[in-house]
């Protein structure tokens, strides 16, 4: 039976193929906070501030993980039970987000990058700029001596 109407493949469940687009808008929204938190660091200098950052950073990580887990599982279930020859178009879309879920909770949950000691940090003004040049063998340059 053929209908003008659209479909969700995943099961026919309009819940899960706008979850991962759902999930992904706030998540990218999310980042976007933290960025502007990020720069805004500099100007906010108390500890407190810093370790409430780190702090709410950490528990949005989990809360995250926790959120593309749920995602991954339910597509996944969603996509099993799906009529294999009742959706011609779409089925590449699906299995495109099912990936975004998975590798997603390994983006989250992945070690996340610490300051390197040889660059310049908020905390611990420099007497002169930083340069590009000051990143070692960056440009063909040999960057500042060792002191």
């Amino acid at each position: 039976v053929e209908s003008p109407q659209l479909h969700c493949i995943l099961n026919s469940n309009n819940v899960a193929c706008s979850f991962a687009v759902g999930a992904g808008f706030l998540a990218f929204l999310t980042c976007l906070a933290f960025l502007v938190l990020d720069t805004q660091e500099t100007h906010v200098a108390g500890t407190r501030f810093r370790t409430a950052f780190q702090l709410l950073d950490f528990v949005l990580a989990v809360l995250w993980v926790i959120v593309w887990f749920v995602g991954f599982c339910f597509l996944t279930n969603q996509w099993q039970h799906s009529p294999p020859k009742e959706f011609l178009l779409g089925s590449s879309s699906a299995q495109a987000a099912i990936a975004f879920t998975f590798f997603s909770i390994l983006a989250w949950a992945g070690p996340q990058p610490s300051p390197s000691p040889e660059l310049p940090s908020s905390s611990r003004p420099s007497a002169r700029p930083f340069l590009p040049t000051d990143i070692p063998g960056l440009l063909g340059f040999p960057g500042p001596p060792k002191r």
